[in-house]
């Protein structure tokens, strides 16, 4: 009986092995799929963001034209459209530092933020987004500040050209 017993202790405790090992790797393919609805949850937020600004600005003639005109010559607008285009570009570009960093913690996938990068390219001689840079700069982390410094220095330039021909 005592033989018995032990044989059954001991088919108990590998069953019960067997079920932790089972439960842990249900947990790693459940941590695995969190992971990448986490990604695919984060890279969808951004990119909406950033569709609805271009939405909100490609869809009404007046707010384009405004725009451009703040980025070919902000000195024309009065103070009160000025303001209106930095909160503008600065509520962009805090979509753009998250994406940074959450790029850099491995949420975000790279190329999102790579490419977000064109859009500064496009606009970074513009002196509306000058402007809108100096003044707002120094509220954003160092690190995001260095790093939009950096593209601005860079000679790279953005494909399509859509801002290369604002003129007042």
């Amino acid at each position: 009986m005592k033989v018995k017993l032990k044989k059954i202790a001991l088919l108990i405790e590998i069953l019960g092995g067997l079920g932790i090992l089972i439960s842990l790797v249900f947990v790693g393919i459940q941590l695995k799929e969190n992971t990448v609805a986490t990604r695919s949850a984060t890279a969808t937020a951004t990119i909406d963001t950033m569709t609805n600004w271009y939405v909100t600005m490609g869809s009404n003639a007046e707010a384009s034209s405004s725009f451009y005109r703040f980025l070919a010559n902000p000195e024309s607008m009065t103070k009160e459209e000025r303001i209106q285009h930095i909160y503008s570009f600065h509520a962009l570009f805090l979509t753009f530092q998250n994406s940074f960093y959450l790029s850099l913690e491995g949420t975000l996938d790279e190329r999102i933020p790579k490419s977000l990068n064109q859009v500064v390219y496009g606009v970074k001689d513009q002196p509306g987004f000058k402007l809108y840079w100096n003044a707002r700069k120094s509220i954003f982390f160092e690190e995001y500040r260095d790093y939009i410094d950096n593209l601005l220095s860079s000679t790279d330039i953005v494909s399509d050209g859509v801002y290369k021909k604002i003129s007042d």
